[in-house]
């Protein structure tokens, strides 16, 4: 599939897992989805998310998963952001649960419920299930270590690899995922996982086509016609589960392609822009520090130093 669109996890070697502390400038990562489960914590700054039609903001000490094949966007902010990532594939989440296609993780814990089990039954009561899904599973929150302490354990573990650390780092991984499944989890039904499936297939299919067509010249009545919608409900759903306009959505790509072949060509800049379908030089700056949080002068300039 075309890039940006479905991401290509590849996992560390040894562990079970993509595992990394990423030390993040300002950057958006535009609208993507992935089969594994993504889990972030924030160590310092903040950091935007927009997942499958909703918003969160989170800080210091707060833990987003996002859950197998969800839509979504992030933003870091001005200044740097910290944080933890940690991605596991379905097919390694299958093992553990055979009908995993029906698990959902809850998407935010924040700090306090993250903090210390005790507060983990206050935090469900606030971030429930959806209403047409089946309720948390039915139990009291077990008394065990939270999820922000097997992820800052892992971390520990990952950074110092004494010998055997890919056991041990495994170990901390099949805990967090026991205290996640026991405390931050439900089961969807078959009516809530259909509802608003054809509209996210619609999305994921106009991704697709953007990636394919990117250096043509690309309209909403374009994209809209593309899967028989009026220009006004495809630019609400796109919006609604991006978090982007689409041509927002549509800048990004081109920009990042660019970029892609910015770090390879010995093309000018202007002839690169040309090649990616972009016309707009106020526009096309605008994004490229959005997405890079430099121009792409000083970027090609810092290459040539190197």
């Amino acid at each position: 599939m075309p890039a940006y669109t479905y991401e290509m996890v590849r996992e560390n070697s040894r562990i079970p897992a993509h595992f990394d502390y990423v030390h993040s400038p300002e950057c958006t990562i535009p609208a993507h989805w992935h089969e594994y489960m993504e889990i972030l914590m924030i160590i310092s700054g903040h950091l935007t998310a927009v997942i499958q039609a909703k918003t969160y903001e989170l800080s210091s000490g707060d833990i987003l998963i996002i859950n197998s094949n969800d839509i979504h966007m992030t933003q870091t902010s001005a200044s740097k952001t910290d944080y933890i990532l940690l991605q596991i594939s379905a097919k390694s989440l299958q093992q553990f649960f055979p009908n995993f296609a029906s698990l959902h993780f809850v998407t935010w814990i924040p700090r306090n419920a993250a903090s210390a089990c005790s507060d983990a039954a206050e935090s469900l009561a606030s971030v429930s299930p959806p209403s047409d899904s089946i309720a948390l599973h039915d139990r009291t929150v077990s008394v065990h270590l939270s999820p922000a302490f097997y992820l800052l354990e892992m971390l520990d573990i990952y950074e110092k690899k004494e010998d055997g650390y890919p056991l041990l780092f495994t170990a901390r991984l099949h805990d967090l995922l026991y205290c996640l499944y026991k405390n931050y989890s439900y089961w969807l039904t078959p009516d809530s996982q259909k509802a608003a499936h054809r509209d996210i297939l619609r999305i994921i299919q106009t991704m697709d086509w953007v990636g394919e067509h990117y250096r043509e010249p690309l309209t909403l009545d374009d994209a809209a016609g593309n899967l028989g919608l009026s220009r006004e409900y495809f630019c609400r759903i796109f919006k609604k589960y991006t978090g982007q306009t689409f041509l927002e959505y549509v800048n990004d790509i081109r920009v990042m392609r660019f970029h892609d072949e910015l770090l390879y060509s010995d093309d000018s800049i202007t002839n690169l822009m040309s090649s990616h379908g972009i016309s707009n030089y106020k526009i096309f700056l605008r994004t490229f520090k959005k997405l890079y949080g430099e121009t792409p002068q000083k970027m090609r300039k810092q290459l040539s130093a190197d």
